[in-house]
């Protein structure tokens, strides 16, 4: 009988009574499947489960915010790759960027029938000096509300353009002076934003495809936001985040395995929405196909489809 082993924060909403977790314990059931349930006690401890037991599973579940995935791709990144689980995701966080862009249903039982009766999916990781993430990792102008602001106002690049639109003075932004190379290319600007991105979803902000978006491709969208010189600027800077439009001279776009950052002091980041360290360098790289999860036999959106089309 294959095995899979559930996760579930009871101090998370409603806990296990706002999952409904008897009826989806039917849904795997009636796959035949052994399900072990596993209550977290605190951040780190889902991890720390995986990293110590999760090879002895087929299939890991959990359920939460893209906080919550986050903690179990670190879990079964640690296991050799060819004794990892499959992964299962059911969303209850507020946001939930990736499951925009894997197209999984929000609501637990309709989450679960997509993980039994569903297909793999294998997907890009991220790592940042060591630490893994699923789809941004994020420095500088206001990347902090993601994890500093309450859930409800996790919309990052949105809430960004908002407040880039009210800035009254250029005193009030703070540029970044940055060293990027990539791909045998060297970039030094002063920015006021930095994403290296997997997504077309960031805080629930929607990202054009136009820039080439995959998340099986083993490449990583990067976006810098430049300096500008005046008031306007910022402000065509903040209507250009509303549109999605990064074809301007205020932004730099490109794809890469890996990147390197130097930065002159240490500077913060954010990775999937919660604070990733403050470090001077940064090494980032794109693991191919590292973790593969359940997705929906048929996608829900168009948007769903194009992102997890197979690549060879």
């Amino acid at each position: 009988m294959k095995r899979a082993l559930f996760f579930v924060n009871p101090n998370a909403g409603q806990g296990a009574n706002g999952l409904n977790l008897l009826e989806i314990l039917k849904e795997f059931a009636r796959k035949d499947w052994r399900v072990e349930i596993c209550l977290t006690k605190g951040p780190g401890d889902l991890t720390k489960v995986l990293q110590e037991e999760g090879e002895h599973f087929d299939l890991v579940v959990s359920s939460g915010g893209d906080g919550t995935l986050n903690e179990t791709t670190a879990g079964v990144m640690a296991i050799p790759q060819d004794r990892r689980p499959v992964v299962g995701y059911i969303p209850r966080g507020t946001v939930n960027d990736v499951s925009h862009n894997l197209g999984l249903s929000r609501v637990p039982v309709e989450a679960a029938k997509d993980i039994v009766d569903g297909v793999p999916f294998t997907m890009d990781v991220g790592s940042l000096n060591g630490r893994w993430f699923n789809y941004v990792a994020g420095f500088g102008l206001f990347t902090d509300v993601a994890y500093r602001t309450p859930q409800e106002e996790k919309k990052v690049l949105g809430r960004l353009a908002y407040l880039l639109d009210g800035v009254k003075s250029l005193s009030e932004i703070q540029t970044i002076p940055v060293t990027m190379e990539l791909d045998g290319e060297k970039v030094q600007e002063e920015v006021l934003l930095g994403l290296v991105t997997s997504t077309m979803s960031i805080g629930g902000f929607r990202v054009p495809g136009d820039i080439g978006v995959q998340l099986n491709d083993g490449l990583f969208e990067v976006l810098l936001v430049k300096k500008t010189p005046t008031l306007q600027g910022i402000k065509d800077i903040g209507l250009a985040l509303q549109k999605g439009d990064f074809s301007g001279d205020s932004f730099i776009v490109r794809r890469a395995k890996t990147v390197d950052f130097s930065f002159q002091k240490s500077v913060d980041w954010t990775l999937d929405g919660e604070f990733g360290g403050s470090m001077k360098t940064a090494h980032i790289e794109n693991h191919h196909s590292g973790l593969t999860i359940m997705i929906p036999a048929k996608p829900k959106t168009p948007a769903a489809e194009k992102l997890t089309k197979a690549k060879p």
